[in-house]
């Protein structure tokens, strides 16, 4: 007894030895890791500075392009006013001073003044009116510019022009043409400081930040101090000597020769009475207009930053002595502890808990891995769909139409009505492929009566066209009739899948392919799944093999996404996934046996309705309307037709266009010829939404139907915003749009 009290004695002092050696250890380590950590942070802070200056910095640059892009479109619209043409051409010289005072009225916040040049180059008409002096001194700032429209007799931005200290001016040119005859130009003049007051001054960089812009010879633009505006670096290192110029000098170089950037310098606040040097962040990116470019830069104090910092430092220093105060207490608690069994459950806690961890992590990496799987079918999925819609369209459209003239007596009535048939069971195939891959057609069908053996049926029909010789397929029927309330194009897919599946299984060997058609009492489906839908029988659907079967391991995951037992390049690992996710949303249930070497049999439980299953009906219904006059706009020539030939039917006069720039154009010249614009979605240049959004600035109260492949998030948005009245999913025939037409034209 001595000589194990003597042992235990041991092994406590060196327990505790050990233990009082690796708190310091501990606080050690831990110190280094905050310090790293604090250093991490205080990096992560300063870059993410930097990128929000470079945000600012692209964010100003893209809002002034975009400035110049609008002076230059409305100035063009004036151009291209055929009254202001001929007024030009015919020297009126009234009609042009009410057209520039126009224009200037509603643009005086964004323009300085607006001028006519004749042919001859002389600047003829101005407003606002000017002195003969300041008109000479103008005219000797773009005398130049003047020569070079007369020569190229295009559009373009001059660079930038001193006006006087402390202000430059922009003059933007644009060409003026009469039946394709240049007649002259206009010249639109931008004042910058009104730009800056307008775009630039507004945004708060810091406390003392702001934003500054200079051409690409260096001289400063746009600035908060007037006093700086017209000055390049040499210039400022003149007016201001003996200051400290070598970091802006390299931030000057970098500036203009890089597109974009970011860097720290020590500089000056120009605004400020004592000159101080100060430490600051600066990002800058280009702006392109005509022929040079501009650099647009956000400036701000480096001592804005170092606030966050010092948060930091401070939460850095609290989560450590936490931790310290943490590992104190473990210690304490640790020394206190005087039973092994103990220290020996709280270890295997930890160890479970880890497991369980690591398997949760396990399955949202399994999770994550098939949403990007279903994520990219989707994508595939919608653009398959959209191609084969239109392919679609102009079947489904000329069918309608050959419906509509030959009367049902005659043969090819039959034969139009089977092709009409096709094209709108292949429809419904097309959104279901969309429903599946988690996208929205805008045309799914509600669930309805349906006989089952009609599908079993249509499937076999399908099937036998590429069995092999060596299955042979089966089908007995153990009721008279078995009609479920369910979608029908899922439950043939349904079908197909196992069917499929199961003459794969044969392929190599051969054998039997049996489809037994049974029903089963509510009492008896209780036995083998307990939470049912509780309706008199059930409907089964039995698909028979014998083929390779399956072993214990295979079925516990052929319910899987994208679990597959063929090779690679032959299965997606999908079909049961699809067939089990179909029965779920019509309270049905799927079971499975299988055996190695004979065989397996798929079992479908589907509950039976006491609804009559009714015969699919044609249903053409022509929409009376008084004759409209409709834009119809498609990139593709084959469903452009069929769909102006459709509206046609039905007394609409239809113009169309394949190319949605030119469509614009043709509505710019005549925005009120039109009763209402038809548009596909998906085409280049302009898609449907941007052609939409483009008409309605011109013409507010135009009526506007997108046609597209599928439903998409920002279409609905669009709806909503009112920039689109409807929306409709291809394929469409004259019918559909007739009655879209009126829809919308009586709303």
């Amino acid at each position: 007894m001595r000589f194990q009290r003597e042992i235990l004695f041991h092994y406590r002092s060196h327990f505790s030895f050990i233990t009082k050696l690796a708190l310091p250890i501990s606080f050690l380590v831990l110190l280094w890791m905050a310090y790293g950590s604090y250093m991490d942070g205080e990096r992560t802070v300063i870059e993410q500075q930097q990128q929000q200056l470079l945000t600012i910095a692209k964010l100003n640059s893209t809002s002034i392009e975009s400035f110049f892009d609008e002076q230059m479109h409305t100035l063009q619209i004036l151009t291209g006013n055929r009254e202001m043409s001929l007024a030009i051409a015919n020297k009126n010289e009234a009609v042009i001073d009410e057209n520039l005072s126009a224009y200037y009225a509603a643009k005086k916040d964004s323009i300085y003044r607006i001028s006519q040049v004749n042919l001859e180059g002389r600047v003829v008409h101005t407003f606002p009116k000017r002195t003969r002096r300041d008109a000479i001194k103008a005219y000797e700032l773009i005398k130049d510019d003047i020569q070079r429209v007369l020569r190229e007799k295009k559009p373009f931005i001059a660079s930038a022009k001193l006006e006087k200290q402390g202000n430059y001016i922009v003059h933007l040119f644009q060409p003026v043409y009469l039946d394709g005859k240049f007649q002259g130009a206009l010249i639109s003049v931008v004042n910058l400081n009104a730009v800056y007051e307008k775009l630039l001054k507004p945004i708060r960089v810091g406390t003392k930040g702001y934003i500054h812009v200079k051409d690409q010879q260096g001289y400063y633009l746009m600035h908060p101090s007037e006093e700086n505006i017209g000055l390049s670096l040499s210039a400022i290192k003149a007016k201001y000597p003996g200051l400290d110029y070598r970091d802006l000098e390299k931030l000057f170089k970098i500036q203009l020769t890089q597109e974009q950037g970011s860097a720290f310098y020590h500089s000056y606040w120009w605004g400020d009475e004592f000159y101080t040097k100060t430490k600051k962040i600066e990002a800058f990116s280009r702006v392109h207009l005509g022929d040079s470019f501009w650099v647009v830069a956000a400036a701000m104090n480096y001592d804005d930053v170092r606030e966050p910092i010092a948060q930091n430092r401070i939460k850095t220093i609290e989560i450590f002595s936490m931790i310290v105060l943490t590992l104190a207490c473990a210690v304490y608690i640790i020394m206190r502890t005087k039973k092994n069994k103990e220290a020996l459950e709280y270890e295997t806690r930890y160890l479970r808990e880890l497991n369980n961890k690591n398997e949760l992590l396990r399955k949202k990496d399994l999770q994550l891995q098939h949403s990007q799987k279903l994520q990219l079918i989707g994508t595939i999925s919608g653009e398959i769909a959209h191609d084969f819609n239109n392919l679609l369209t102009p079947i489904r459209g000329y069918a309608e139409i050959m419906l509509s003239r030959i009367e049902p007596a005659e043969e090819i009535y039959d034969y139009v009505s089977e092709i009409y048939d096709a094209s709108e069971k292949a429809r419904l195939i097309i959104e279901e492929i969309l429903l599946l891959s988690r996208l929205e057609s805008g045309k799914v069908k509600k669930n309805a009566p349906v006989k089952v053996e009609e599908q079993v049926e249509e499937a076999l029909g399908l099937i036998k066209s590429f069995l092999s010789p060596k299955v042979n397929a089966v089908f007995k029927k153990r009721v008279d009739s078995a009609v479920i309330f369910a979608n029908k194009v899922q439950i043939h897919q349904v079908i197909m899948n196992l069917c499929n599946n199961a003459y794969q299984a044969m392929k190599t060997t051969g054998g039997e392919l049996k489809i037994i058609l049974d029903t089963f009492p509510l009492q008896e489906v209780k036995k083998i799944r307990e939470n049912v839908l509780e309706v008199s029988d059930y409907v089964t659907l039995s698909v028979l093999d014998t083929g390779r079967g399956m072993s214990d391991d295979t079925l516990q995951k052929i319910f899987d996404p994208f679990f597959t037992t063929k090779p690679t390049g032959e299965g997606t690992g999908l079909g049961l996934y699809i067939v089990q996710s179909i029965l779920e949303k019509h309270q049905g249930f799927i079971t499975v046996d299988s055996e190695l070497g004979k065989g397996s049999t798929f079992t479908v439980y589907l509950p039976k309705t006491e609804f009559v299953a009714k015969e699919t009906e044609i249903n053409i219904n022509p929409v009376f309307t008084e004759q409209k006059r409709i834009l119809l706009v498609d990139d593709k020539q084959r469903v452009l037709k069929a769909m102006r030939r459709g509206l046609e039917s039905y007394g609409f006069h239809v113009e169309t266009e394949s190319d949605s720039v030119e469509a614009l154009q043709r509505f710019e010249k005549s925005p009120n010829h039109y009763d209402l614009v038809i548009t596909d979605q998906a085409m280049p240049y302009l898609t449907g939404t941007e052609l939409a959004e483009r008409i309605k600035v011109i013409n507010p109260s135009m009526k506007i139907i997108l046609i597209t492949g599928y439903v998409e998030d920002h279409v609905v948005a669009y709806k909503e915003r009112l920039i689109i009245d409807e929306y409709m999913c291809k394929p469409v025939a004259g019918s559909d749009m007739a009655q879209m037409i009126y829809k919308v034209l009586q709303s």
